[in-house]
């Protein structure tokens, strides 16, 4: 999916991870947004009240294996009509994601941008949901999208979930597009499956870090900064 102009000779980037890095989101969020609009009771009340049921197991399956978290996560997406979730996708981005951007991270993008730094937002979470802050930072955005088949979701991803050695790969890949010298750019992240990710750049930040991620910026000397 292609951002919006970025800067005018823009020779750096800041690759960002999203969820718990410039907002205070998960994945999740935008599932329930959409299921709460796609959904009549009494099936909407019956779906909240399994989410309950689910979302220790989502946990759990998170710290073992990230992708496989988010496959189970976005299974649930299957049936929903794709004209519908593009029609509520905008009304998410502007009633709940963008006020959910931390203020330092905006600060921090906002003067990165000023000096003619491309933002490019690498992040697990689907692409459809993103058009808020590609708008917010002029961004790059590189995300993953649902599978479609007779007007609905599958509930599949595609083109694989992106976590992990599969955001260095992209971030590498988008680099080497756009004649970028990673060794001079920037990577925010928050969690330890972002550490592929960081490992790509000169100048790596642990946002909000977890505690594997934290202990592996402190031993190599790493920013690590507390958004809010």
């Amino acid at each position: 999916m292609a951002g919006m102009q970025h800067p005018a000779g823009a020779s750096l980037a800041a690759y960002c991870d999203v969820d718990g890095t410039l907002t205070d989101t998960t994945i999740v969020a935008p599932l329930v947004y959409v299921k709460r609009h796609a959904l009549k009771p009494p099936w909407r009340w019956l779906w909240l009240a399994s989410l309950l049921a689910h979302a220790p197991w989502w946990l759990i399956l998170d710290a073992l294996d990230r992708a496989a978290s988010n496959r189970a996560i976005y299974r649930h997406y299957r049936g929903v009509p794709v004209d519908l979730m593009r029609s509520v996708a905008p009304d998410f981005g502007r009633r709940y994601l963008h006020g959910r951007i931390f203020p330092q991270a905006r600060q921090r993008l906002e003067a990165l941008r000023s000096q003619g730094v491309r933002i490019v937002l690498v992040t697990g979470g689907l692409d459809v949901f993103l058009e808020s802050l590609i708008a917010e930072w002029e961004a790059d955005v590189l995300a993953p999208h649902l599978e479609q088949a007779n007007g609905k979701y599958t509930g599949r991803v595609l083109p694989e979930p992106f976590t992990g050695e599969v955001k260095a790969r992209l971030l590498r890949e988008h680099a080497a597009r756009h004649g970028l010298d990673l060794k001079s750019c920037y990577a925010f992240g928050d969690a330890y499956g972002d550490l592929p990710m960081l490992e790509c750049v000169g100048h790596p930040v642990a946002v909000n870090p977890d505690r594997r991620l934290r202990q592996i910026a402190l031993e190599r000397g790493w920013q690590v900064e507390k958004w809010r």
